[in-house]
């Protein structure tokens, strides 16, 4: 391929990999993404005084990278079940604290690390985290609280804090919000019984309230009481939770963090004394070195290493999508329901899959939940690939768009892809590429005309993002790519089925309302599903097998539990 053949800008500090040539124009970050900087010079400020606050206070405490050593350590003599689990770092996914930390997955999940909440999930449902019990009447959910549950300073952590919490976050919504914002918060009141029981009254319960009451994150009382500005605070402090692990190591410019088990959880052993992300240059390599746990297995190399009895393998189908969005109010023209459905037309979106998963999952569902789910709609419209419809409703038109995408590799391939198939048709094609955090800044204020968004937990159980993607009264709320919906269309009908959605408890009915969904997204085209790849992690049994996945979440590394022994 000759330089430049594609025409894709690359900004930012990203570099793509794979053998796909680019041109680069500049390094600077337009005003669209200084929000995305300021945070990460905060995040490496702290990185600096983290490293250091946690060498005068940590003495003792295991730092580094060291080999975890055989026979029965002293992780072990300690109840551990291993003394280390090393997980592939190297990307920045911020401060692991609730206003500092990056929206994906990847940030979530060292965050909660690190906080807890009062609920989590397994395999089946919501179960205890801090909260002990709890119970649901009517608007009011109730709950209990272990005893001597406290945070890593070693201030007991009491119903005072869940009450502060409550209002600060109203106040200041964190990065991730289960509570909602603003006249959408979901808290009308709460009522203190004792320093362990809570009461907290929602305005309106629905089939979702009690997981999002169990999801936000506790924030200790006496630091956070005297913090005015939440999104700039960068002290050590921040990183006081109540999680069963604590962030003793956190280095931005690397990707690097160390957490260590926290001796004073309440509830259940942490299965290792330590959990590290580090830096590799390949993730396969450095598995089959022994240098990391549990990594991706390569789709072309699943044959190879399931037959190994030595290996686990944790199935994640169809869980990671990608979608095209479409801001009508910079392309109106597409507002016209035969071009959309043209754009399908137009894609070759076998190809995707073929050449960028290497046949690793399928093509995008146009009703968006994906083939595997146990919500998915067999009977949405199906859109084939037909280049000479597509160029028949495109001809003449004089069209052009410009498409934003991030700077990872598997976004500039899919771009080459989707760039050719519309160019093929008729339309001309500027590909941008920026960092991911900027690409998902600039969506977010709008600052596009077509965007390609790729993100995982398409597999979640139920699919509640439908909402956040496409209900004119809940789409485009957050930084969460499932919150990223079209700019400049609306539709009543998809807004009250993915809002009525809500208020079902019925699970037959709430799935056939989905389905019905689904349907409807299918016929409207109010983005392009791309499509969806399958992945899997493989780890090695004998040396720690307790890698899970949730219910709700296929992301066997980003779960809680997954670093719990059970």
């Amino acid at each position: 391929m000759r330089r430049g053949e594609i025409g894709i800008m690359v900004f930012g500090n990203g570099d793509p990999h794979g053998d796909l040539s680019i041109d680069k124009d500049g390094g600077d970050v337009p005003p669209e993404g200084a929000r995305i900087m300021k945070k990460r010079i905060l995040a490496s400020a702290l990185a600096l005084v983290l490293t250091m606050s946690m060498a005068a206070c940590g003495a003792g405490q295991p730092t580094g990278t060291d080999a975890p050593t055989t026979g029965e350590t002293a992780a072990q003599t300690q109840g551990y079940e291993v003394e280390t689990l090393k997980l592939a770092g190297g990307s920045d996914w911020g401060v692991p604290s609730p206003y500092l930390n990056v929206s994906r997955g990847p940030g979530q999940s060292k965050m909660r690390l690190v906080f807890a909440s009062l609920l989590e999930k397994d395999e089946t449902g919501d179960v205890a985290w801090l909260a002990e019990s709890w119970k649901v009447e009517g608007n009011n959910y109730t709950f209990t609280l272990f005893p001597d549950t406290k945070f890593h300073d070693g201030t007991p952590l009491t119903t005072e804090d869940i009450a502060f919490t409550l209002d600060y976050f109203r106040q200041y919504p964190p990065v991730t919000n289960t509570l909602g914002a603003g006249d959408k918060y979901l808290v009308d009141s709460y009522s203190i019984v004792d320093e362990r029981t809570i009461t907290i009254t929602v305005k309106e319960p629905t089939a979702d309230t009690l997981s999002s009451l169990g999801s936000f994150v506790i924030l200790p009382k006496h630091i956070w009481e005297k913090v005015e500005d939440p999104y700039n605070f960068t002290e050590p402090e921040n990183l006081v939770g109540s999680g069963a692990y604590r962030c003793t190591q956190y280095d931005g410019a690397t990707g690097s963090y160390e957490f260590t088990a926290f001796d004073g959880w309440c509830n259940g052993k942490p299965a290792a004394e330590r959990i590290l992300f580090v830096p590799v240059s390949d993730a396969l390599l450095a598995f089959e070195n022994g240098e990391i746990d549990i990594t991706s297995m390569p789709a072309d190399l699943a044959d190879t290493y399931r037959n190994n009895p030595e290996i686990g393998v944790v199935e994640k189908k169809n869980d990671f999508g990608y979608k095209m969005l479409i801001n009508y109010e910079k392309c109106p023209d597409f507002l016209n329901l035969e071009l959309r459905q043209a754009l399908y037309a137009a894609l070759d979106r076998q190809s995707i899959v073929d050449k960028v998963f290497r046949g690793a999952g399928s093509v995008g569902s146009a009703g968006y939940v994906p083939e595997g789910s146990l919500f998915y709609n067999d009977q949405v419209v199906q859109y084939d690939y037909d280049p000479a419809k597509a160029k028949t409703a495109f001809d003449g038109k004089g069209l052009s768009i410009k498409l934003l995408i991030s700077d990872s590799a598997g976004d500039i391939s899919i771009a080459e892809i989707v760039k050719n198939d519309l160019e093929a048709a008729g339309i001309a094609v500027e590909v941008t590429a920026f960092d991911s955090s900027t690409r998902d800044q600039m969506v977010n204020d709008g600052d596009y005309e077509f965007a390609i968004v790729g993100n995982g937990g398409w597999g979640n159980n139920p699919p509640t993002y439908m909402r956040t993607i496409f209900s004119d009264k809940s789409k485009n709320k957050g930084g969460n790519p499932h919150s990223m919906g079209p700019i400049g269309y609306s539709n009543e009908e998809i807004t009250k089925l993915a809002e009525d959605q809500v208020y079902e408890v019925d699970f037959e009915a709430r799935k056939q309302m989905f389905k019905d969904l689904q349907k409807l997204v299918s016929e409207e085209i109010p983005v392009i599903v791309l499509a969806n790849q399958s992945s899997y992690s493989m780890f090695r049994k004998d040396y720690y097998d307790g890698w899970m996945k949730t219910y709700a979440y296929q992301q066997t590394e980003q779960n809680r539990l997954s670093f719990m022994s059970r």
